[in-house]
């Protein structure tokens, strides 16, 4: 069971040259980033939408200059980003996306208590892509949606975005969206790989490590055992046991392949192999 379906928040920063990088990123096939990437698709805004987010913000922060007299740091962020990303094997339609997108910014405009004309605003500073991943393997992430909102709407910064409330709330927006719009209960996803990604402390590792050295020379010593018996019937032309023997000697050496053998051991494992064959 999932707490909460996967949100991650960061401020944009460095001004307009962060807006506009955010913006190449989004929609670059080539970056390193998007290998397990099958597709990318628009949701909502465009390119000239993060052109918006950022002359508002340039024009805020001129205002700033011109007319604050207390002083004070200059805007230096002029939109949030979330990432809202789902497992691998679900893959909602791009409707679906654009419904799940809607709710979650309709909650955090809610959140930010906008008036009539700064919701106009705001709606038009929501630039959202969809990043379609590969579904099969270990690696990369499963779909998810990059999700830029600009910070700037009519005479304020919505600061509510970059507040841990505004983290809570697109969260359980989130949440109730997948379940609305594709039927999906974060409550009852069992995760496939529920140890993925959780490290080993030294002295688990250390067990781990001696633990299949063990097995390993068992293993080693089964065969050679096996080995010699094989040898025997093969003086005494007993074909009954050598057949025996060599089916029990090709079922060790398959159990040692899957084993982190060292190159000197599967040195001496591939001899005998070759020679019963």
């Amino acid at each position: 069971m999932l707490k909460n379906w996967t949100v991650t928040t960061q401020p944009v920063r460095l001004g307009t040259d962060g807006v506009i990088m955010r913006e190449r990123y989004l929609l670059n096939k080539t970056h390193a980033n998007h290998k397990y990437t099958d597709d990318l698709i628009s949701i909502f805004g465009c390119a000239e939408t993060s052109n918006r987010i950022a002359i508002v913000g340039e024009q805020f922060r001129l205002n700033q200059h011109l007319y604050n007299r207390r002083g004070g740091r200059p805007l230096s962020s002029y939109a949030m980003e979330y990432c809202l990303t789902l497992p691998k094997g679900y893959r909602p339609s791009k409707e679906q996306w654009h419904s799940i997108v809607k709710d979650c910014c309709l909650a955090l405009a809610k959140l930010c208590k906008l008036n009539k004309s700064e919701f106009t605003q705001y709606r038009q500073q929501i630039r959202a892509v969809l990043h379609q991943q590969a579904q099969g393997g270990n690696k990369g992430s499963g779909d998810h949606v990059h999700l830029v909102i600009g910070k700037v709407v009519g005479n304020r910064v919505l600061k509510e975005l970059q507040q841990k409330k505004a983290t809570k709330t697109i969260k359980l927006a989130f949440n109730q969206s997948v379940l609305k719009h594709i039927g999906v209960d974060h409550r009852t996803y069992d995760p496939i790989e529920k140890e993925k990604g959780r490290r080993l402390s030294t002295w688990q590792y250390q067990h781990q490590k001696a633990t299949e050295a063990l097995e390993i020379e068992k293993l080693l010593k089964k065969m050679q055992t096996q080995f010699d018996k094989w040898l025997k019937a093969k003086e005494a032309r007993d074909d009954r046991q050598l057949k025996r023997q060599k089916n029990r000697l090709l079922k060790t050496y398959e159990e040692l392949k899957a084993k982190s053998t060292s190159p000197a051991q599967i040195e001496n494992i591939n001899k005998i192999k070759n020679e019963i064959i």
